[in-house]
């Protein structure tokens, strides 16, 4: 596999592409970025629970040079980008790869409010490590303070301002798994909120699934579900970024469904006069259709969290996310966060005293599909006729970021929406989104006709 290179992060199978050396360039990279700001930056570093975590750790930490560092060790990433801005750093790096397979790693660098770089940023330290020949090793030694304890408490800190409740005290159970990933952590924390779950597979780096969570993965949890007694799983990925939930029949809940219900909770409290809402292109009008309920700015962005996040901090919006994704980031939030996200659920569920099928099937239904197409060439030598042939059609066209972006063409309140992978040769993303599942059905069919 090629080493997977961009703003979302580094990636690789560790020992092969992601070795010692790559390590090590990277290293050198951000601390030459980082000392271009700051003469001795102060950084967070902090780490998922695969088993070559540690061996990352000790490779990074030779490639960086008179810095402060401020060992957080394992916890989620969610944690560690707030860990960055509680104790007040210039930046940081997480060492995961995310919902990737344990054999894999790679890692996130941060920016100063615990966000990952923005594109230019990251492009500077990715163009600069493929410049570089030779590794530099330090001679110098870094100061590495630990401070785990204090993260998590100013995690736990964050998380209370947010929900602005001390206890949920739920009426049932909820069965959580972490699947040996850093949402391990969860279980302190729900225990606090007085949030009442069962726990499985809790020893942390030992995974009982396939990391990603999704509903082949989790389909084994509805035995567990019923068997003890719970209402619905919560499952996480290795950094607990993500969390997907399954029901007792085995169903997934889609992230759009999880979008709307918190962006209905959020709005419904927020005293600020302009409410704004802010996700990705990719996101079901299942969402828009709530946050114009309570005359909520709607807007959308390219797909990819830091693009999300960045429109969130300069429109001020209450709450952002990607419904394609699962993602919900709540402000001073910079990320996803599959714990926050699962509390202000409970928090919703307890206010209203209803369960979440309720509260779903209470949700506006949307067919919301899709699908992947394998090209014989980048769609970017297609997209212009793709374009065309909305255009004559009558459809409105959205595009976002640049000629890699997404590309939309909108039709009484449907969607079809096209973006190439930008980490799978020649795969073509395709999603249709309509009230009529008809409708959603024969988009999908005309967008694979038209790529033929």
């Amino acid at each position: 596999m090629v080493l997977v290179e961009s703003f979302s992060g580094i990636r690789g199978i560790y020992g092969t592409e992601l070795n010692e050396e790559v390590i090590i360039k990277y290293a050198n990279s951000y601390n030459q970025w980082l000392v271009l700001k700051k003469k001795t930056p102060k950084i967070i570093v902090g780490r998922d629970t695969r088993p070559s975590g540690p061996d990352v750790f000790n490779h990074l930490i030779k490639g960086l040079n008179d810095c402060e560092i401020i060992d957080v060790g394992v916890l989620p990433t969610a944690a560690i980008e707030n860990a960055v801005r509680a104790f007040g750093c210039d930046g940081g790096i997480i060492i995961t790869a995310s919902h990737n397979e344990p054999i894999y790693n790679g890692f996130k660098f941060l920016d100063f409010d615990g966000a990952v770089l923005r594109p230019d940023d990251i492009d500077f330290i990715i163009n600069r490590v493929h410049q570089i020949k030779k590794v530099v090793i330090t001679s110098k030694k870094n100061n590495i303070i630990n401070k785990r304890d204090e993260a998590i408490k100013e995690y736990k800190k964050f998380l209370k301002n947010i929900i602005k409740t001390e206890k949920i005290d739920n009426d049932y159970k909820v069965l959580v798994d972490p699947n040996g990933g850093t949402g391990s952590i969860s279980k302190e924390i729900f225990e606090e909120f007085k949030i009442k779950c069962e726990f499985i597979n809790m020893e942390e780096g030992k995974f009982f699934r396939l990391v990603e969570p999704n509903e082949t993965s989790l389909k084994y949890l509805v035995n567990e579900i019923k068997r003890r007694n719970c209402q619905f799983a919560i499952g996480f990925d290795c950094d607990a970024d993500r969390a997907e939930i399954v029901l007792d029949d085995g169903s997934l809940v889609s992230g759009n469904d999880i979008l709307a219900l918190l962006t209905e909770e959020i709005l419904t409290n927020s005293k600020e006069n302009q409410k704004t809402v802010v996700v990705n292109d990719a996101t079901s009008y299942l969402v828009k259709e709530i946050a114009l309920k309570y005359a909520a700015k709607w807007i959308e962005v390219e797909v990819g969290e830091i693009n999300v996040t960045d429109k969130m901090i300069e429109t001020k919006a209450q709450i952002a996310g990607e419904g394609s994704n699962g993602g919900v980031i709540i402000p001073p939030a910079r990320c996803r966060d599959g714990i926050l996200t699962f509390i202000l659920l409970m928090k919703l569920i307890k206010s209203k005293n209803k369960s979440l099928k309720e509260l779903i099937k209470e949700l506006p239904k949307y067919h919301y599909i899709k699908e992947k197409v394998k090209l014989k060439e980048d769609f970017i030598k297609l997209r212009n006729k793709v374009k065309e042939y909305y255009i004559k059609n009558g459809f409105e066209i959205l595009e976002t970021g640049d000629y890699t972006g997404g590309l939309k063409a909108i039709k009484d309140n449907s969607w079809i929406w096209f973006r190439q992978s930008k980490t799978e040769d020649k795969v073509l993303r395709i999603i249709a989104d309509s009230k009529n599942r008809n409708v959603s059905l024969g988009l999908i069919e005309e967008a694979k006709n038209l790529l033929k």
